[in-house]
């Protein structure tokens, strides 16, 4: 990137103010038009204001940002979104989305030896991470709020994207970039995460969980820790790494006392890239795998187990073409232990679960155009092979299958 020009004021032999001559502000708008096919009332219901299928959402959300220096070695990628709401949400709000702020320094280790170190704050964990392997910036990237996507059970540090939990993270990290033609990358990351309050739809409240998991506060500090190393050679590169979450989670929302619930999330994601620069073609392929293991508190008013656990393996790969075409196509699959009580709660949107479990899923295409680079149209489906322990339709799940899960959707996203 080419250094920016920058407007500065003195104080004497002193630098007071250093600002960019580019404006550090943007805006983001995103659209959708979904159908379910069996109707919203595969949810349990349609919600109040939306239609029993086809729903519009114009604007779904608008997100504002400033990204970039703010003053030597210290940078800020601030994101606040107002979002109507949806399927299984409350009303809408502003609040803040994933953001940091970031202290930096690089120090030169010898020719070809890079470190870069800093400390951070962030609302999300993963948010600091450099791939899209990773659940705040894995694929599919945007999805509809009336999406059967919303609907799956996940784990805890997957349900957190997008800064979709009350909590402030204090940490560092280190990326060392060494070897002949600087071809290497250590990445290491560690966080603690513990709750907070500010801008948000629901600043006092528990964790908006509307996928049948534990929704309350955390007890406690939740540290975080990453792992990743990248190789570089020619037109390709390589990642491979893991992160480890330990949480503990208060069993009621909007409360501070009572059970407790532990949620340990281990992850190992790779992704395999193909860049060609000279033509704005590219290929990249990611997998991850999360497993959550779960402790119950006693008493607790959710769970119908004392432990459990909770799988998600997610793949996927999009092809760019002249930046101008994609064709993005994933599978995801999750699986765990049968909960009743967890994953059939009647304070869900959820009524139809095969004896508890939370098994789900699907295979999604998806194909984009770009008729310019701030503006992007996309048409996905999605086809559920299993959704919340349903396959084929029965009585015991009023005639519902996995099937009336499948849902298309029509996106659209501007940015300036």
């Amino acid at each position: 990137l080419q250094r920016q020009q920058k407007l500065q004021a003195k104080f004497g032999n002193s630098v007071g103010v250093l600002l960019s001559r580019v404006s550090q502000f943007s805006i983001f708008l995103q659209a959708s038009a979904t159908n379910v096919a069996g109707g919203q009332a595969v949810f349990g219901g349609t919600n109040a204001g939306a239609s029993p299928n086809n729903n519009v959402q114009f604007p779904q959300q608008v997100s504002l940002f400033y990204a970039g220096e703010v003053t030597p070695h210290i940078g800020s990628f601030l994101h606040l979104t107002y979002s109507g709401g949806g399927s299984g949400s409350g009303g809408g709000g502003f609040s803040f989305d994933d953001s940091s702020i970031v202290w930096t320094h690089p120090w030169k280790l010898g020719t070809n030896n890079l470190l870069v170190t800093g400390v951070d704050v962030n609302n999300t964990p993963t948010a600091m991470d450099l791939w899209n392997t990773t659940p705040d910036w894995q694929a599919p990237f945007f999805t509809s709020d009336y999406s059967s996507m919303g609907h799956v059970p996940q784990p805890f540090i997957v349900n957190s994207a997008g800064a979709a939990y009350p909590v402030a993270g204090l940490g560092a990290y280190a990326a060392d970039i060494f070897g002949p033609n600087k071809a290497n990358w250590l990445y290491a990351d560690a966080d603690v995460y513990t709750n907070a309050q500010g801008i948000q739809a629901n600043p006092v409240g528990g964790f908006a969980n509307f996928n049948g998991g534990p929704n309350g506060r955390l007890s406690g500090a939740a540290p975080y820790v990453r792992l990743a190393y990248q190789h570089d050679w020619g037109n390709w590169n390589w990642e491979v790494g893991a992160y480890g979450m330990w949480s503990s989670v208060y069993d009621s929302p909007n409360t501070k006392t009572g059970p407790i619930d532990q949620l340990n999330d281990y992850d190992l994601d790779t992704q395999l890239q193909w860049l060609n620069i000279n033509d704005n073609n590219n290929l990249t392929v990611r997998a991850a795998w999360v497993n959550e293991q779960q402790r119950f508190g006693a008493g607790n008013n959710s769970s119908s187990l004392s432990s459990g656990n909770l799988n998600l393996f997610n793949l996927n790969a999009t092809y760019w073409y002249h930046d101008r075409y994609a064709l993005q196509g994933g599978y995801r699959n999750v699986w765990g232990s049968a909960n009743p009580g967890l994953y059939n709660n009647p304070n869900t949107n959820f009524t139809y679960s095969a004896n508890g479990s939370p098994d789900t899923s699907n295979e999604w295409i998806e194909a984009s155009y770009l008729p310019w680079w701030n503006t992007r149209f996309s048409l996905r489906y999605v086809v559920y092979n299993k959704f919340r322990g349903v396959g084929a339709p029965s009585s015991s799940t009023s005639g519902y299958g996995a099937s009336s899960y499948n849902t298309l959707e029509l996106l659209a996203w501007i940015a300036y």
